[in-house]
């Protein structure tokens, strides 16, 4: 089945405030987690993997994303 975007969005506060986050299901695929990436411009960015979607949303809960 593969990899897909299953949410998008801005960080809108904080300290990655205007940075990109794409949340990425590859439990389908080849890790059978999620891909978290963080983008502020084409050459600087972060990439995290996790096992479970609540240790994404455990991450993120002091972050507002629009």
């Amino acid at each position: 089945m593969g990899t897909f975007i299953a949410r998008k969005g801005i960080f809108v506060t904080g300290e990655y405030s205007g940075w990109e986050i794409v949340v990425a299901d590859d439990r389908d695929d080849n890790t059978g987690g999620y891909y978290l990436y963080l983008k502020k411009s084409d050459v600087e960015g972060f990439d995290y993997w996790f096992e479970h979607e609540a240790e994404i949303q455990a991450q993120l809960a002091d972050f507002e994303v629009d």
